[in-house]
């Protein structure tokens, strides 16, 4: 990996501008808004802005989006975070940049942009940007490395996955080592409010187990609104499937939407503990990660497909 390419590309330019996906989780709005802070703490004569839309992590963890005119954009470096394919930006303005650098730990389905920093067997694109800048030895203020920090431990799952390294906990330590709020941080992802706790338990009692050792939950509209949620208030609970023995693979299927003749619409999270799974997932209009990764646009045998294919692979 080039230590020094995104610094490089950082001082040629006088506006940057930083994207990230569509539903953006915590690592998607840390390393924006930690890479952000860095650039504004280093550079403040550059204009720097953080762009995008959607939101889908507790509002008060991060700052809200930045607005950005359109020729101001096409006169700046486009910083990607996080984002594998280039349809999922959220704000397809960055198309028109100059120069689009893109910076994720996916594994590479496209290649878009002029240049990338791509590392899949990191944890996190946060722990991708905290390990280029302890590598250059740069400095963080506290609101930097906060940002980075409760991005990598939310697409670690506090350092449980099986992507964690050495590094990944070097990279945290590095991290903390600049005035981290460890507990705030952890707050911010993993706690909960009275109504996500008794949707998660919800699901935890009416998930159905296969006997391959796959457990799945098919979430209706119906069932979210009847907990006052949103669908990407729903969709992002796959983790309540996980830590369980017997569950080798773990799948929730979320409605977002009825077509026109009536029929429901899903998006779905897979898990596994350790079996590849994101090449199946690529088959229904997704991918991701070997062991995390997500689908989208299925119908109820889409499902059914899916399913049958997931519990051959674990069987």
């Amino acid at each position: 990996m080039d230590t020094k390419l995104l610094f490089q590309r950082i001082e040629e330019f006088d506006t940057i501008t930083l994207f990230r996906h569509v539903s953006p989780d915590a690592d998607a709005l840390g390393s924006q808004f930690g890479l952000k802070q860095w650039i504004v703490d280093h550079y403040p004569n550059k204009q720097v802005y953080a762009l995008g839309e959607e939101r889908s992590t507790k509002s008060d963890a991060f700052p809200g989006s930045d607005y950005c005119d359109d020729v101001t954009l096409q006169n700046s470096l486009a910083i990607v975070l996080d984002t594998s394919t280039s349809e999922r930006v959220d704000d397809q303005r960055f198309l028109s940049a100059k120069h689009i650098l893109r910076v994720d730990h996916h594994i590479n389905a496209e290649n878009f942009g002029q240049e990338a920093i791509v590392a899949d067997m990191f944890g996190a694109t946060c722990e991708i940007l905290g390990y280029l800048m302890m590598k250059e030895e740069k400095s963080l203020s506290a609101m930097c490395a906060q940002y980075l920090y409760s991005g990598l431990i939310a697409d670690t799952l506090r350092f449980s996955i099986p992507t964690t390294a050495p590094r990944t906990l070097e990279v945290a330590a590095y991290l903390v080592g600049f005035g981290v709020d460890v507990a705030k941080a952890n707050a911010d992802n993993f706690s909960t409010s009275l109504r996500l706790f008794r949707f998660e338990n919800y699901i935890r009692s009416n998930a159905t187990y296969l006997e391959e050792g796959f457990a799945y939950m098919i979430i209706n509209q119906e069932d979210y609104e009847r907990f006052g949620l949103s669908f990407n208030e729903a969709k992002d609970k796959v983790f309540v499937l996980g830590g369980v023995d017997e569950f080798k693979a773990w799948a929730i299927f979320t409605q977002k939407e009825t077509d026109d003749e009536g029929n429901r619409i899903y998006n779905g999270s897979l898990r596994s503990k350790n079996i590849q799974i994101n090449d199946i997932a690529e088959r229904y209009h997704g991918g991701g990660h070997r062991f995390a990764c997500g689908v989208k646009g299925l119908h109820d045998e889409d499902i059914k497909n899916l399913i049958q294919e997931l519990c051959e692979r674990i069987g």
